[in-house]
């Protein structure tokens, strides 16, 4: 992606009126390619909905910084309740908005009190104003991003192409009758190529989580994977496997186990583990990109128990332990898997067939930057078996 940039932050301190005014939203406006390399860079993975933070997260700290693809971003509620997303920089002296407080509904800037509203168009300069905020908004703006709220999460679109062309992935069980939910938000030292490899791949359940997760049954594991354009979907056909989310709780009545795994591309997972109608547990990952080899990810736990709904919601704080422990574990052997990588560079991988779920991520996600579709060649329905 080729980008004219105007790199020249000139602002007249003595007569707003000889300056050039701004283009609001315009995205060549204040940014340096030197600045925000990652994002410019990232091509068409920008043209997608990103979780920024939890609404909770946001209720909370009124103000929250978060970073999608490189670059900053700050996310704060307005005096209408509805929600502004900046790039997380004053126009005047690049300071982050972040640190700042909020008025009047507008983020100010904690270094000369800049105040911008939610479309990112500065409101009111103390010192040219004094106490007063003047009764037009000034020509001074930093660029806004569409935000969307839903599931619990907000989501920020930084793209150049119609948000509304991009759809937001439909959280499964969200508030569903029957259903508990809850999020889990953690920072893993690893790329969402990595992170969503290692959400769908079941062998390496017996070595990371040895017991408290999955024991190995050493026998033949029996799968068969779709590879669509934008998904890789695994379903599992041992129906008698198990997992160790306290099968006397989730199976008491030892049904048949229906698993499958699913990749959307370009950085959500899902794993549902269910057990006839009246029991089921299903993780979707949100994986938000900070940079590179660094990523937040929103995680959803959704169950569903053969027993009342009120003590399966008092249970809740038991799941939430275990879940944590699993997760922590992902996060400690993927920060050792990135260690090992950064400790020789040109690593020339070598996959078996039970890694076919892995290549399929990775070429969904090459098709996500490039624009360029997964050739058809490499679709369609495949046996993965390996031993476990």
């Amino acid at each position: 992606m080729t980008t004219s940039l105007d790199t020249s932050h000139a602002i007249d301190t003595e007569n707003e009126s000889q300056t050039k005014p701004l283009q609001h939203n315009n995205p060549n406006v204040l940014h340096d390619r030197r600045e925000h390399h990652d994002w410019l860079s990232c091509d068409q993975l920008k043209e997608h909905w990103y979780v920024a933070c939890t609404k909770r997260e946001l209720e909370r700290k009124k103000v929250w910084p978060a970073k999608i693809l490189g670059l900053g971003i700050v996310v704060f509620h307005s005096n209408d309740n509805s929600i502004g997303a900046l790039i997380d920089q004053c126009v005047h002296r690049g300071t982050a908005l972040s640190a700042g407080k909020l008025n009047d509904g507008c983020i100010t800037c904690p270094y000369h009190g800049w105040r911008y509203n939610k479309e990112g168009r500065v409101t009111h300069v103390p010192s040219i104003d004094g106490s007063s905020p003047p009764d037009k908004p000034h020509r001074f703006s930093q660029r806004s991003f569409p935000v969307k709220e839903a599931y619990g999460l907000v989501w920020v679109f930084l793209g150049d192409s119609s948000p509304e062309n991009k759809s937001l992935f439909e959280m499964p069980f969200y508030k569903k009758s029957g259903w508990n939910n809850y999020y889990m938000c953690s920072r893993f030292k690893g790329s969402v190529s990595a992170l969503a490899q290692n959400f769908m791949d079941v062998p390496h359940t017996v070595f990371v989580h040895n017991k408290i997760f999955r024991k190995s049954p050493d026998k033949l594991m029996k799968t068969s994977v779709d590879f669509t354009p934008h998904s890789v979907e695994v379903e599992y056909e041992d129906t008698e496997d198990s997992i160790g989310m306290m099968p006397w709780l989730t199976n008491p009545d030892k049904q048949p186990l229906v698993h499958t795994d699913q990749f959307h591309s370009p950085n959500i997972t899902r794993c549902d583990y269910h057990w006839g109608d009246k029991s089921g547990f299903v993780i979707t990952s949100q994986i938000t990109p900070e940079s590179a080899n660094v990523s937040r990810v929103y995680t959803l736990i959704s169950y569903k128990l053969p027993i009342p709904s009120i003590i399966a919601r008092l249970l809740r704080p038991l799941i939430h332990l275990y879940t944590r422990i699993v997760l922590e574990q992902d996060i400690s052997i993927i920060k050792v898997n990135r260690r090992g990588i950064e400790n020789a560079p040109g690593l020339r991988t070598h996959s078996v067939q039970s890694d076919l779920v892995h290549i399929g991520i990775e070429r969904l996600i090459d098709a996500s930057k490039t624009g360029v579709a997964v050739d058809a060649s490499k679709l369609g329905r495949k046996p993965m078996n390996f031993n476990l």
